[in-house]
Parts: structure tokens; C-alpha cells; sequence
């Protein structure tokens, strides 16, 4: 009896000596009684976690006090303690709720607006509801310190022949709505996640994170204090070019041929009597996009270019331009948004299939990009990348993808399987695959 007590007193001693700074006797918060869990502790017959908070007297701190039984048997047990922050810090308490109503979320923009100095349409919750397609479904992380909103994670869930499939999928290319300074942003970023890979059902975590961002940090805190399964890889998708203060210092930068094509392609256009349309309505960029989209020879997926018109149509100022023929027929139209100093294209549509030698993507572009410079805007980004000749002088946004998968037993064998057959999948089951687990395309 006696010596049950003693270790007891001892397990206790090794929870308070592993917070720094601490050395004043504990009391417990009835989240777990230390005597009953040391009871527990000492049956336990393989290996197993338990979590206990502890409160120093001297000091408000709680810490979550992870503890892992390795080595148990009637007369010793070898115990080995992890601290970890729980959702307090020095400057409030942290709460997170996930929202999957698209009302709920709609709720949060006057928040977000009223927080975002720079009012950014890319982290409106309208711009992201609109670009959220079928064969997902919302779920943002809203985190509040006491009552005010502190940040806002966009993610959403991948349905798979109308079943959850327990992948959330969150792109923080343009960072994350988080207000205060980058520890805060850490704090914030982490909490989400935390609660996210908490929600029932889900098995892991798809990430587009910018390398060096406070979000990067966060996630590797994550890893460091969660038994996680982790893959990361280099994503190639958006892309940005500088612009400089007059659009003939743009085409200096070009190379000989790629500066040549732009002169002339465009010299050709107004030859013939073509003209350039600077600022389009909604309704004709709609009414464009519909006439030239059975046009392109490099049609986009089913219900892209929708899906991209009610993403512009979010904006409060529209990014819209085209091309007519001298007979008013539709050449080329661009949609987009902008945000501070930027304009972002987001769905392009060309006439290819009756003017192949025209090259009106390039026309389209070298107008866009003298309109942009003189409007004030330094850069031009292009979502979703870009191909020749433009890929050649643009600067792809460094981002890191980031898988986090939960360990389960399931869970691992079902990322095996499609790892291996993942490759021999039909076209349309493999892109839903590679959402599973990552693999070569053969």
C-alpha cells in the first residue's frame, strides 16, 4: 500500500518538473483524478496515451501533459512526458468551431472584412463558397479569441460517389485570414488544424502551404507534438509577373522572339480592324465565355468556366476584357479579379478554332498587361499557372503540398492499395485517387 503511494507521489513530481520554471505543488482540475489514472497506468497491459491537465498554484498555465506508457508491469512502469501548449496563451483563450453551412460561413464576412485592413476578394468566404465545385463540400475553421474572430481557415472535404471520403483539403497559396502578429498567426493556424483533423470522420489533411509563412510554422509544431503520417512535395500551380511602370520595359525584359511575337501578333489584330474591349459588364463577360468556350481548342472540365464566372462575379470590381472581330463576333475574353496591387486572371477563352493562326492569347494578354500597368498594378498573377510563352518569365509561387494523415490502421491500408494501384486506374478514378495518396502516373 505504501509503496503505491510513494510511486504514485513520484508520477506526480515527473508531471510538475517537465513544465519549465515550475516547482510550487500542483493541484488537479477534475479532468482526470491522478489516482485512478495512476490505477490505470498500472494495468495497462500494451502500450497506451492517456491526457491529464495539470494547474500550478502559483501561476494560471495550463498545459496539456501527454503521457505514454512504454514499459508497464505490477512493479514499475517507465513513464516518458510530453508539454504541449493547450488553446490558452499568454493573450486569451482560443476556441474553433468548423462550419459546413454555406449561411454560416456567408456569416463570417463582415468579420473578415471588417479585420482585413487590405480587404483581400481572395479571402471573401463568397469567393470561396463560389470556387467551391461538385465533388466537395465546405468546411472552414472559424477561431475566436474570447469573441473576437482571429482568423479563418478556408478548407473543404472531398466527396467520392456521394460519400465522404474523409480528405479536407485547405489551399493557402495566398496565405490564411489570420490578424495579429506572425505567433498569433502560428497559434491560430495550428488550432484550426488541430480541430479540423479532429472532426469526426476525418482520416487527413491536403495542404498548400507558402514556404517560409507562419502557417509552415504551425504545421511543424503540429507534426512535432502529433503522431502523424506526413508526406510533403514542391506544387507548381500559381503563378506571378512583375510589372514593371510602362509596358515597353516588360517587353525589353522578353526575349527576341517572345518580344517579337507580341509586336507583331498585335500589329496584325489592329491591321485588320479588330478591336479591344478594356472594360466588359458581367453579363457580356458571361455571355462571351458562353459563345467562345465550344471554340477553344483546349477545352477546360465540366463546369469550370462556370464555376470561374461566379468566382469573378464576387469581386466587387470585375477584371474584364476582350477581343471582337470587326463583325462583332467574340475573338477572346479574360475574367478575373483584383486585389491590392495585383490583377488575378482566372479563366481565358479563345476563338482557336476558327483563328489558328491569330494567335489571340497572346494578343489578349499583351493588352491586359498594358491596361493593368496603367492602372497602377505591380503585378499580374495567373491562376493555376501558365504555358509559352509567358511560363518562361514568370515566378511560380513558392508553396509546399503537405499531406497529414492520421495513423489508423484503415486508414494506412487503403493510402497503400491506392499507391500501388493507383497508376492503372482509369483517367477519372485517378485523379480522385491521388486526393488518397500520392503516386506516379505511369
Amino acid at each position: 500500500m505504501n509503496q503505491g503511494r510513494q510511486s504514485r507521489d513520484a508520477f506526480t513530481s515527473a508531471i510538475v518538473s517537465s513544465v519549465p520554471g515550475q516547482s510550487s505543488t500542483p493541484t488537479v482540475e477534475p479532468t482526470y483524478n491522478l489516482g485512478n489514472l495512476w490505477r490505470q497506468i498500472r494495468c495497462v497491459q500494451s502500450r497506451r496515451s492517456v491526457r491529464c491537465r495539470v494547474r500550478c498554484a502559483n501561476r494560471k498555465f495550463r498545459i496539456s501533459v501527454r503521457i505514454e506508457a512504454v514499459q508497464v508491469s505490477r512493479e514499475y512502469a517507465t513513464i516518458k512526458t510530453r508539454v504541449q501548449p493547450h488553446a490558452q496563451v499568454e493573450h486569451g483563450t482560443y476556441s474553433c468551431s468548423v462550419l459546413s453551412s454555406p449561411d454560416e460561413i456567408r456569416g463570417l464576412k463582415h468579420l473578415v472584412r471588417r479585420s482585413n485592413a487590405q480587404d483581400d476578394i481572395l479571402f471573401d468566404p463568397e469567393f470561396f463558397l463560389s470556387s467551391v465545385s461538385s465533388g466537395w463540400e465546405p468546411r472552414v475553421a472559424a477561431v475566436y479569441n474570447q469573441t473576437s474572430l482571429v482568423g479563418v481557415v478556408y478548407a473543404k472535404e472531398k466527396i467520392l460517389l456521394g460519400c465522404h471520403l474523409g480528405v479536407v483539403y485547405a489551399d493557402l497559396s495566398w496565405g490564411s485570414v489570420s490578424f495579429g502578429d506572425s505567433v498569433h498567426q502560428e497559434n491560430t493556424f495550428r488550432i484550426a488544424m488541430e480541430k479540423l483533423l479532429a472532426s469526426p470522420g476525418t482520416c487527413g489533411m491536403r495542404l498548400r502551404i507558402l514556404r517560409g509563412s507562419p502557417e509552415l510554422g504551425a504545421i511543424r509544431k503540429l507534426i512535432a507534438s502529433k503522431n502523424l503520417d506526413v508526406h510533403f512535395s514542391r506544387v507548381k500551380d500559381h503563378a506571378s509577373l512583375a510589372l514593371p511602370d510602362t509596358y515597353e520595359l516588360l517587353l525589353q525584359s522578353f526575349g527576341s522572339t517572345t518580344r517579337h511575337n507580341f509586336r507583331y501578333y498585335r500589329r496584325r489584330f489592329e491591321a485588320a480592324g479588330h478591336v479591344y474591349l478594356e472594360c466588359l459588364s458581367l453579363d457580356e463577360l458571361r455571355s462571351a465565355a458562353a459563345y467562345l468556350k465550344p471554340r477553344c481548342t483546349i477545352p477546360g472540365p465540366s463546369g469550370s468556366a462556370e464555376r470561374l464566372l461566379d468566382m469573378v462575379a464576387t469581386a466587387d470590381q470585375v477584371l474584364a476584357v476582350g477581343l471582337k472581330h470587326r463583325n462583332g463576333e467574340w475573338l477572346g475574353v479574360i475574367g478575373g479579379v483584383y486585389r491590392p496591387g495585383a490583377g488575378v486572371l482566372l479563366l481565358q477563352l479563345s476563338n482557336d478554332k476558327n483563328f489558328p493562326r491569330d494567335s489571340l492569347s497572346v494578343v489578349l494578354r499583351g493588352y491586359l498587361i498594358e491596361t493593368l500597368i496603367r492602372r497602377g498594378m505591380k503585378l499580374f498573377t495567373i491562376w493555376g499557372g501558365t504555358s509559352p510563352p509567358l511560363s518562361r518569365y514568370v515566378k511560380y509561387i513558392p508553396t509546399i503540398g503537405i499531406h497529414l494523415d492520421l495513423p489508423s490502421f484503415r486508414w494506412r491500408l487503403a493510402r497503400r492499395l491506392v499507391t500501388k494501384a493507383g497508376p492503372w486506374l482509369p483517367r477519372r478514378l485517378r485523379l480522385d485517387a491521388q486526393w488518397i495518396a500520392p503516386f506516379s502516373k505511369g
